[in-house]
């Protein structure tokens, strides 16, 4: 049994074991993906409960950028009250916004229980235009008036104001998570958060998480990670105005089981979650990637290549016209291997009338085919018979046939059986 990969900070070794999991509540957000300044958006989120036992006294938070304006409060937006969440059972709501700056601009939505445990999350992003023809709410129109500017009389000094303050410095941070859109199975693949800060004052130490799905398994990360499972963390440290910090992580691309060349990738995704930020908040971005197979289909075999054998037989000949013989076909697998699915047809003389029920009885009846559909596998040394009984009105010879095919197999196997009908 071939070993995991071991994990590396690209100059350090660490041997891990790496558990498949995924988040316990699955975040996804439909809303418009472009929009103008000024335009009131709307946003549809649906969270489903797929950790297979309830969870209760969920908390849904929002952090969404300068662009976008919410008329109740700035960023964060905390939905009033908690959530629980049956197994298997979704919520839905909605978000409503004014875009009021142009450029991406982005919202997130996580899901945190009460021990403050990021749950799930999902993100969506809105390309917004300029609009030359938009006013402010808050902005009124220059008047045309023309009034005389009022005196100005000096205070006395004692009374003079002090001089107002500027705006307090805060920082302002930004995620940024960039990966690859498609891969082969076993490529490696790179991703890498980019942390600014877009601010005017330093930010405060954070912590940056990276998540993945099945089908990727970890190589190498930056400098000071520690590994949980399906999961790596660093401190990121205070980040000074116009500053960035980057973390990457390298990941092995694993093609399903049972994956071929022309089958469709497996899609798999990266969450990352910046969280401690100033007033509790947190950033969330994803990057998802189809990894591709590259393992040919295997050819298919000839039914004789795969030990598989047909007789078809007539119990009695000659008979009466008029009376009935019955036909039995019977495949057997003389090979290795599992024979896969099959399709047993037998086909009965011209004008021939089927006589009872054919053995097994779940068959289809067209004119004079009679199909018994999907027969399964049979096993190395594994037979099966196929009965049906049928009469001919008229003297004369009557010849049926029996077809074997299967979808893992590459062609047919065929038998006749000839029956002499006498005169009575």
């Amino acid at each position: 049994m071939p070993s995991r990969p071991s994990l590396v900070f690209l100059a350090a070794c660490l041997v891990a074991g790496v558990a498949r999991a995924e988040e316990p509540v699955l975040v996804s957000i439909t809303g418009p993906l472009v929009g103008r300044v000024g335009d009131r958006v709307s946003f549809e989120v649906e969270l489903v409960n797929r950790a297979g036992q309830p969870l209760q006294k969920l908390r849904v938070i929002d952090y969404f950028d300068a662009g976008f304006h919410h008329e109740a409060s700035t960023s964060p937006i905390e939905q009033k009250g908690t959530i629980d969440l049956a197994p298997g059972t979704a919520r839905r709501m909605t978000l409503d916004f004014l875009l009021d700056e142009p450029g991406r601009q982005c919202h997130r939505v996580a899901i945190i229980d009460q021990s403050q445990r990021n749950l799930g999350g999902a993100q969506h992003c809105v390309e917004v235009q300029p609009n030359p023809n938009f006013v402010p709410p808050a902005a009124a129109p220059p008047s045309t008036v023309n009034v005389p500017p009022p005196a100005i009389t000096a205070p006395p000094p004692s009374v003079i104001p002090p001089p107002s303050k500027t705006a307090d410095a805060a920082p302002a941070i930004e995620l940024d998570l960039t990966g690859p859109a498609e891969v082969l199975g076993g490529d490696v693949v790179r991703y890498v958060a980019i942390v600014k800060n877009n601010g005017t004052a330093a930010s405060k130490p954070a912590q940056l998480e990276f998540s993945w799905d099945e089908h990727l398994s970890p190589l190498e990360a930056s400098e000071g990670y520690q590994l949980t499972g399906n999961r790596v963390t660093w401190t990121i440290p205070a980040i000074e105005p116009k500053a960035a910090q980057e973390r990457q992580i390298n990941l092995r691309a694993e093609a399903p089981a049972g994956a071929f060349r022309d089958t469709p990738p497996a899609r798999s995704c990266v969450r990352a979650v910046l969280s401690g930020l100033t007033g509790g908040s947190m950033l969330a971005d994803d990057s998802c990637v189809g990894i591709a197979s590259t393992t040919p289909r295997p050819r298919l075999r000839s039914p004789s290549e795969a030990g598989l054998r047909l007789t078809l037989a007539d119990l009695d000949d000659p008979v009466k016209s008029g009376d009935a013989t019955t036909l039995v076909c019977t495949v057997t697998n003389g090979g290795p291997a599992p024979s896969g699915p099959l399709d047993v047809v037998v086909l009965l003389p011209e004008g021939a009338k089927m006589v009872g029920d054919p053995i097994p009885s779940r068959v289809r009846v067209e004119s004079s085919r009679v199909s018994f559909g999907s027969v399964a596998a049979l096993p190395p040394g594994g037979r099966q018979a196929f009965e049906v009984t049928y009469r001919l009105p008229a003297s004369g010879t009557g010849k049926a046939s029996a077809i074997v095919t299967g979808s893992d197999l590459e062609g047919s196997l065929e038998r006749t059986c000839q029956t002499t009908f006498l005169e009575p």
